[in-house]
């Protein structure tokens, strides 16, 4: 065949030609290099975390538990020392900080100084968690931390266990302290029995009592409801009482002014009805001296006229002893007169003095009544003061009974569900004695044992099952290691092996096609081989499905040959940038590393067409999986996409060819 006669010239070429022999040789270990050195460096990390410096530093004080001293980082000392997890070192604080600075420690582990008494706080009302400084500095390796942190947290769990392990002991160390107090306790109980029967009786007699006092209070309020309107209506009387009592005073004291005036118009009456009867004494005298006068002149008279007849005929004569005896005959009674008007003077000076007297008492006795009337008015006032405040007192009254009544309605009820409580506390403790009696029996059977201690230190254990088993890190690795290396091989491939050039120009795009595809078919097994020969035999990996897994390394390899060919012969150096991109890709959405589910929802899509995916995912079944049951599938889209690239380098090299002849169609030779 034309396209296989150019290869063998072609192969012809490379092998006299050391200058492109030499780097096709150097080419056929890329993927090893690259794949194995990934692999063999990460083979196991974790079975050599016993080279790894850990720095540990105990402060803890010790403590007492139940009697018994407690030292948890004393004993986790020793359990790190008999440990070869990690390099440990143990050193003081200050030497630990210094070396986890200065690179010497990955981290640090503190024992603080209340570990073991903080250990012991689990049955307080409020514990505290023992604590465990952890300290890491990621700068330096930010894995090595994490490993570190997976570690911590198995030695978090060993150290619960041990704590856990030490409460076990003085709880069951308790239990026949329990037991005792069970009995006690059921002793104990027999007494409630009989007090609670005691207390049933009592209860009954405080149901009955209540239901009388519920009754008594429901009468007591009416009584003092009548109290309070009582009340009311003796507010309204005092108060008027008050004011009454307020204008008497007034009017009394009136009435005493009055009576003072009243008794100094007295006194001066009396003074005057003195000088009356002293005037009217003289004026009796005087009646009594004319009328003697009077009667001497009508005597004279008449004897003149009587010594003298001429002189009785006389008419002024006449006249004159006329006037003159009526003169003396008024003069008489002038002076029985005056003598009545002294006497009746003198009664008036006696009844005017009488009344002076009248009048004095009058005004003491108005004086007492006025000072009385002041103290009565303040009296009235007090007492309507008093009177306000009872009517206050006995509306409050009136509320407190009502609240009493309803009190006293929710104390009957309560004292009667206090006698049905009692007569359930009653059998209740009766049952409780029994059944204390029987927990003593129970609890003085129970014996603390270092398994039983164990059991309840850790109590669950986790069972795992696998349905297929990866023994280290390196074979996990290997899927996606090996991927990469098979496609960073076939990438450099196209730096020494020539892309379009061959010995002879061919006469078709056909064999030149044919030439170019089985020469980086045949680079692209033998870099499988050597990498698969390597892995198995050097390296010591295991593959499940040897077969499977030489045979599947081919394709992938093939099939990256095929799509950076294509790349590279259609656009030359920009081909291998091209492929640089699409790396890029697989490095990031082929699920190599972490799960194509942690990754951006776009780059889970473009993943679904990237090749390197479906040489991963069947890696991973070939070498650790039991069945190959999605391996046929990831084979035929690898073969499907090989062929695709093929199939289009073919078409670049037909073009490629045409174009050459149609730029000098005489130069074509032989092959």
């Amino acid at each position: 065949m034309l396209g296989i006669s150019l290869f063998g010239k072609e192969m012809n070429r490379i092998l006299r030609n050391p200058k492109l022999l030499i780097p096709i040789i150097g080419i056929l270990f890329i993927p090893i290099m690259y794949s194995g050195m990934l692999i063999g460096a990460f083979w196991d990390p974790y079975g050599k975390l016993d080279r790894m410096p850990v720095a540990v530093v105990n402060a803890d004080a010790g403590a007492e538990f139940k009697g018994a001293p407690l030292t948890v980082g004393r004993d986790l000392v020793k359990e790190l020392q008999a440990n070869k997890t990690f390099n440990w070192a143990f050193v003081d604080e200050a030497k630990a900080e210094r070396g986890l600075k200065n690179g010497d420690y990955y981290y640090v582990i503190e024992i603080p100084s209340e570990f073991s008494s903080q250990a012991t706080t689990l049955l307080d009302k409020e514990p505290h968690p023992a604590a465990i400084r952890y300290l890491t500095n990621d700068s330096e390796n930010y894995l090595a931390s994490k490993i570190g942190s997976s570690a911590i947290a198995k030695l978090q769990t060993d150290i619960s266990q041990q704590v856990t392990k030490a409460y076990a002991k003085a709880v069951f160390g308790s239990i026949g302290e329990a037991a005792d107090g069970f009995a006690q306790a059921s002793a104990g109980a027999g007494k409630l029995e009989d007090g609670a029967k005691s207390a049933e009786q009592g209860a009954a007699q405080l149901r009955d009592n209540v239901a009388k006092l519920a009754s008594g209070t429901q009468q007591l309020a009416g009584g003092v409801e009548a109290l309070d309107s009582g009340a009311d209506r003796l507010q309204a009387g005092t108060a008027a009482v008050s004011d009454g009592t307020a204008k008497l005073a007034d009017g009394l004291g009136k009435l005493e002014a009055a009576g003072g005036q009243l008794g100094g118009g007295a006194k001066q009456a009396a003074a005057a009805g003195a000088e009356l009867a002293a005037g009217l004494a003289s004026a009796k005298q005087g009646s009594a001296d004319l009328a003697g006068a009077a009667a001497k002149l009508s005597a004279a008279l008449d004897a003149y006229a009587a010594a003298q007849p001429d002189a009785a005929q006389d008419s002024a004569l006449q006249g004159l002893i006329g006037a003159a005896r009526a003169v003396s005959a008024g003069a008489a009674e002038l002076s029985g007169g005056s003598a009545q008007l002294a006497a009746g003077g003198a009664q008036l000076q006696q009844g005017q003095d009488a009344l002076l007297q009248g009048i004095d008492a009058l005004h003491a006795q108005l004086a007492a009544a006025d000072k009385n009337g002041t103290e009565l008015a303040a009296g009235a006032k007090s007492a309507a003061a008093g009177a306000a405040k009872l009517a206050d007192g006995a509306a409050a009254a009136g509320r407190g009974v009502a609240q009493l009544a309803d009190g006293t309605g929710k104390l009957a009820d309560g004292s009667a569900a206090l006698a049905t409580g009692a007569a359930q506390l009653a059998s209740g403790s009766t049952e409780l004695s029994g059944k204390l009696g029987d927990a003593a029996s129970q609890s003085a059977g129970v014996t603390g044992t270092d398994a039983l201690y164990d059991m309840f230190a850790n109590p669950v254990h986790v069972e795992e099952q696998k349905l297929t088993d990866v023994p280290n890190y390196g074979t996990g690795f290997a899927p996606y290691a090996l991927s990469l290396g098979l496609f960073v091989g076939a990438l450099l491939s196209t730096m020494v092996v020539p892309m379009r050039e061959t010995g002879t120009k061919p006469r078709s795009g056909w064999s030149w096609f044919v030439s170019k595809a089985l020469l980086f078919a045949g680079v692209g097994v033998v870099q499988a081989l050597i990498a698969d020969a390597i892995l198995l035999y050097g390296i010591g990996m295991h593959a499940n499905h040897l077969g499977a897994f030489v045979g599947f390394s081919i394709l992938t390899s093939v099939t990256f040959m095929m799509i950076i060919q294509f790349l590279v012969t259609l656009l030359d150096q920009p081909g291998r940038f091209v492929s640089v991109m699409l790396l890029i890709l697989q490095l990031t959405g082929s699920a190599g590393t972490y799960p194509a589910e942690l990754v951006p929802a776009w780059l889970q899509r473009i993943g679904d067409w990237l090749p390197m995916t479906y040489s991963i995912r069947a890696f991973r079944e070939i070498l650790t999986g039991n069945e190959l049951r999605d391996t046929g599938a990831s084979a035929a889209f690898l073969a499907v996409v090989a062929v695709l690239f093929a199939a289009l380098t073919f078409v670049v090299f037909h073009l490629m060819h045409r174009k050459e002849r149609g730029q000098a169609p005489s130069a074509e030779l032989s092959v």
